[in-house]
């Protein structure tokens, strides 16, 4: 396991977009948010290009994030957001040079691919975290800013990852599907990319984890033909707990449309496994987004809705 050294105030991040197009103005607010706590946001080389629905040619994302990690005046690289185009670039990515310059990274949705094979190619703890691109003109929520902050600089964890305040608008209700607790390393992301890598080298291996899980716009439906093949590939049985992140845009499909609701598919492919199990926690496609530090240890209690980190998630 490599521990990434934690930012200070005047360390310089690469800013990177390795899968969708970049928006300006969202991304401009992201840049300014970084400025507000002392970092010094350096844009990749490429990083408002576009090529479809893609910023930029395969070898340009690849490029960016080569740059970002072996340039020795950057401490870090925040991805500007997600979309689609990450599982592209892992055939290009020089593994080798990553090993030796282990630094912080985060993003989180199609970031997902990234983040499972710095795992599975380095053992590099990674951050699921909110992204660089903040499409609310209020800016970035205090709770979201809280959160990536303290975990980038080091000050986060070991400790218990923070829920959104009691009764705050648009927080999500943590529903336990399974009862109990569990401690494992805390690896996973985005469903449907979790699922795209079963095959590959970069595919997740689960076992004795706390494995994160999370979608966006996807009907019921389509969360369990991909919960289903992790089943079937066996990814899910020697997971230790399950975290399935607040997805508010699955929940149900659109009305007349006969379904079961999420909720049902989660019982009835999860719930079996017997493991600690956990919807809703703040960690998706919803306004309320935690930063948690993939590969570290950790410590899952469905009763209470708690996940604490067991152990230091950087280095001074």
């Amino acid at each position: 396991m490599l521990l990434p050294k934690a930012l200070q105030p005047g360390d310089r991040v690469a800013v990177v977009a390795p899968a969708g197009r970049v928006n300006p103005e969202a991304l401009a607010r992201g840049l300014s948010e970084l400025r507000s706590w002392g970092l010094e946001p350096v844009p990749g080389p490429h990083l408002l290009s576009s090529h479809g629905y893609l910023a930029g040619t395969d070898e340009a994302r690849a490029a960016d994030l080569m740059w970002a990690f072996t340039d020795p005046s950057i401490a870090g690289i925040l991805c500007a957001r997600g979309g689609y185009g990450c599982l592209r670039l892992l055939p290009r990515l020089n593994w080798e040079l990553i090993r030796t310059h282990p630094k912080v990274f985060a993003g989180f949705s199609d970031i997902t691919t990234l983040h499972q094979a710095l795992w599975r190619e380095a053992g590099l703890v990674t951050f699921h975290a909110p992204m660089v691109e903040v499409h609310h003109p209020a800016g970035l929520l205090p709770y979201n800013a809280a959160g990536l902050r303290a975990a980038l600089s080091g000050t986060a964890y070991p400790g218990a990852v923070p829920l959104p305040p009691a009764g705050a608008a648009e927080a999500p209700t943590l529903q336990t599907l399974v009862g109990g607790q569990a401690r494992g390393r805390l690896l996973g992301g985005n469903l449907e990319l979790v699922s795209r890598t079963i095959g590959s080298r970069w595919q997740l291996n689960t076992t004795g984890a706390i494995l994160i899980l999370e979608e966006v716009n996807e009907e019921p439906y389509r969360v369990d033909r991909a919960l289903t093949q992790l089943k079937l590939a066996g990814l899910l049985d020697g997971a230790a707990g399950i975290v399935f992140g607040h997805s508010p845009t699955c929940e149900t499909a659109p009305e007349g449309r006969p379904s079961l609701t999420l909720r049902e598919v989660l019982c009835e492919h999860l719930a079996p496994l017997g493991v600690p199990l956990l919807y809703g926690f703040p960690c998706g496609h919803s306004p309320y987004r935690a930063t948690l530090p993939l590969g570290c240890l950790a410590e899952l209690n469905a009763d209470t809705g708690q996940i604490t980190v067991l152990e230091p998630a950087t280095h001074p």
